[in-house]
């Protein structure tokens, strides 16, 4: 267990450290695109006729590509998740090694210590799933892909949910008979 517990944790070490390049890069890709689009609208052969928003959605997406730690605490605080995001640093939870990990009382115990040992896998992959629902947006926006955009805000929902795991499952442990 120990060792898929690090195994897992430096895999999220490596997502979080790949995520802030990916942000900016959607952030420079969304605003070419915007600023191609505003040119676009003048010529003759307008791409956008029938969408006249769609270069100017994609240069507010720019703004939360770029904004994107700013964007996941706001969401969080939302949530009432009483969390702070930052793609600048990542400080891995690690496994304990002196504990066994399935320690405590019953099975609500055992269950909160396997969260708390993943936590920082479900808290990076919670982030990479809300950049890719914006990401998917900004598709469905231009109609190159068929999502719907309450699927798309559900998707982002379950990415700020998986912020804090700890949290959310003690909500649904509360739930669970003894």
């Amino acid at each position: 267990m120990e060792g898929l517990v690090n195994f897992l944790n430096d895999i999220a070490i490596a997502g979080s450290w790949l995520l802030p390049t990916a942000c900016y890069i959607a952030a420079c890709m969304s605003f070419i695109y915007a600023v191609w689009g505003m040119w676009q609208q003048s010529q003759p052969q307008n791409p956008f006729v029938g969408k006249p928003w769609v270069p100017y959605v994609a240069l507010v997406l720019s703004g939360a590509f770029a904004a994107f730690d700013r964007i996941l605490t706001k969401a969080a605080k939302s949530a009432k998740l009483d969390m702070q995001v930052s793609l600048s640093s990542s400080s891995p939870t690690g496994y304990t090694g002196n504990t066994s990990p399935i320690s405590g009382a019953g099975p609500h115990d055992a269950i909160l210590q396997i969260v708390k040992d993943f936590s920082l896998f479900f808290q990076t992959f919670g982030a990479w799933v809300a950049f890719f629902a914006l990401i998917s947006w900004q598709g469905a926006m231009t109609g190159k892909n068929n999502r719907t955009k309450l699927g798309l805000l559900c998707q982002f929902a379950l990415g700020v949910v998986l912020l804090n795991p700890v949290k959310e499952a003690n909500w649904l442990l509360s739930y669970w008979p003894n």
